[in-house]
């Protein structure tokens, strides 16, 4: 009998796309005697709708996956495969489908284990009536205990299709991506609606990335006045459309984070985003100097042995971005094989924030046919650590950068900027124009020269206004990441992406950027967590992973589907 153990997968990350569809699959252990549901055409026919299948088309060819799964259900081998219209649908796209389900042994178990126990409460049933009327203890007892057997009998029925055949459904998915000779794998798995959030729960406790789609359907009637009575005209006239709605095993040693902060305070933001990403553990450490780093370090990793220190991770935070980095030299130069844990540095943010605008910014273009951003002219408004680096992103990826000071209140402004394009091409290894840039009329010269703004200065600061962009000629893109009033650039909208706000100007807002920076941080701390290999999380690998965030995400509106009543054929035609 195999072995029901759910782990998780070794050198390799999933992504499983949940799709939930219009039915529960039927199944049971022992087949209802009583089935009291009606047997018409609507509710005996247990397929998927034409609508459906054409949705799960379109999925399929936007994300294509490595495989697809689904329940079997009551259905046998060949039901699954032949009469199933989700495995035309995988043949046809050349994509493998895979049942996946309770085991027969496992079924075989627990049906003679409810055979055992309803035999005995029928046996009991039977006495009961043929006792006399009148009540007596013995029959009392027999009833009570008549009542505890159906109670457990509901109770193993519940257990094995739902906590039980949940857990066989995701070890099938599982064991299907471990025989996928890639690292990256994605995965999609059609559920029955009962067992979508169980399936949800028991993918994420083995480290899986999981999406739900719940597609909605609904009738669209293109002829308003269509009567009631007329069904062949109300068909006519009628449309389905289909929308989706983008909705453990024990451990040796827990996953240990040490949080790093050279600032007064450890930031709350960082350690519930650790929490949150499956962390056991989270030890944040305050004003940390570098021999406090160090000792840190060197006290943990020789506390647990190479297994331990696989699940241990320090994160460096802090708004000073170089005394953060000089600190990530400092751990990393306390760690040495075997004892080399997985290392994040993402000063106050900065990181993130600055990889997830470029990468934004980025796909946009392409998806807007606007081009190649690393062909066009940037100005990054904001010198701090997320101008900073989304400066370096820039020139590494070949534009031709301009990095700008607004603050009016800097006395020695050009040879700030001076001093700072200097350190970027000492330090990173790039080139980058610095600008002085304190009044309007000088961050207008700016705004002209560029194709592509990143505003990432002071929350709160107003950097560009609509007077600034009314002597706008060509195509500008704007990106913001201040969410404080007044936001950076005036007639922007926090959610905007790619909104044309100005004439020829499109802006993207500060949410639309935070949404992607939630998840990069996200993704970073899960990763961190469970590969255990010693690696540096900075901002190079952060915007690699945000561009695979943007290509993998799902936009609804191009999934969405519409399937009309196919029109009566004349006579004679």
């Amino acid at each position: 009998m195999k072995t029901l153990e759910i782990t998780p997968l070794e050198g390799k990350t999933l992504k499983v796309i949940i799709v939930e569809k219009e039915y529960s699959e039927p199944f049971w252990i022992i087949e209802p005697t009583n089935n009291h549901t009606p047997k018409n055409i609507l509710s005996s026919r247990f397929k998927p709708s034409v609508a459906f299948c054409n949705f799960l088309e379109k999925l399929i060819d936007e994300v294509k996956p490595d495989f697809i799964t689904e329940e079997q259900g009551n259905r046998s081998a060949k039901e699954f495969s032949e009469k199933n219209a989700i495995a035309q649908i995988s043949q046809k796209s050349n994509i493998p489908l895979f049942a996946v389900d309770m085991d027969e042994n496992a079924k075989g178990y627990v049906f003679s284990l409810l055979e055992e126990k309803k035999e005995l409460r029928d046996r009991i049933l039977k006495a009961l009536e043929e006792m006399p009327n009148k009540d007596s203890m013995e029959k009392e007892y027999l009833i009570a205990y008549g009542q505890c057997l159906q109670q457990e009998i509901e109770e193993i029925e519940r257990e094995a299709k739902f906590s039980v055949r949940e857990n066989w459904i995701v070890m099938g998915i599982l064991e299907n991506a471990r025989k996928m000779e890639k690292e990256e794998i994605v995965c999609i798995h059609v559920s029955s609606p009962e067992h979508v959030s169980g399936v949800k729960k028991l993918l994420e406790s083995v480290d899986a990335e999981v999406e739900t789609i719940k597609p909605s359907k609904k009738l669209v009637f293109t002829q308003e006045k269509a009567s009631p009575a007329e069904i062949e005209d109300l068909l006519k006239s009628m449309q389905i459309k289909i929308k989706p709605v983008i909705k453990k095993t024990s451990e040796e040693a827990p996953y240990i984070l040490f949080f790093l902060d050279t600032d007064k305070r450890a930031s709350p933001f960082d350690i519930c985003m650790a929490y949150d990403a499956g962390f056991s553990v989270v030890v944040p450490y305050e004003n940390v100097t570098f021999e406090e780093a160090r000792k840190i370090v060197q006290d943990a990793i020789f506390s647990r042995d190479p297994k331990g220190v696989k699940r241990t991770c320090f994160f460096i935070g802090g708004k000073d971005m170089e005394k953060a980095e000089e600190i990530l030299k400092v751990v990393r130069d306390s760690m040495f094989p075997p004892f080399q844990a997985n290392t994040i540095i993402d000063p106050a943010g900065a990181y993130t924030t600055a990889a997830a605008m470029v990468a934004k910014v980025e796909d946009a273009l392409v998806k807007s046919k606007l081009g190649s951003l690393k062909d066009k002219k940037v100005a990054v408004f904001g010198t701090g650590a997320v101008g900073r680096v989304a400066a370096v992103l820039l020139a590494k990826l070949g534009c031709n950068v301009m990095i700008v000071s607004p603050n009016p209140n800097r006395t020695n402004g050009e040879e700030y900027v001076t001093k700072l394009s200097n350190l970027l091409r000492h330090k990173y290894g790039v080139n980058v124009e610095g600008v002085f840039a304190p009044t309007p009329d000088k961050k207008a010269e700016v705004i002209k020269k560029a194709d592509v703004i990143f505003c990432a200065s002071v929350a709160g600061v107003r950097i560009v206004t609509k007077e600034m962009l009314s002597e706008v000629k060509l195509v500008k893109v704007i990106a913001d990441v201040n969410a404080v009033p007044p936001l950076g650039v005036e007639g922007m909208k926090l959610n905007d992406d790619m909104r044309e706000f100005a004439p020829g100007i499109f802006g993207i807002g500060p949410l639309t950027i935070g949404r992607l920076k939630y998840k990069l941080e996200r993704g970073i701390l899960r990763e961190a967590r469970r590969n255990g290999k010693g690696t540096v999380y900075n901002y190079n690998y952060a915007i690699e992973l945000a561009r695979k965030i943007l290509k993998g995400e799902l936009p609804a509106a191009k999934l969405t589907v519409t399937v009309s009543y196919p029109p009566k054929e004349r006579k004679g035609s």
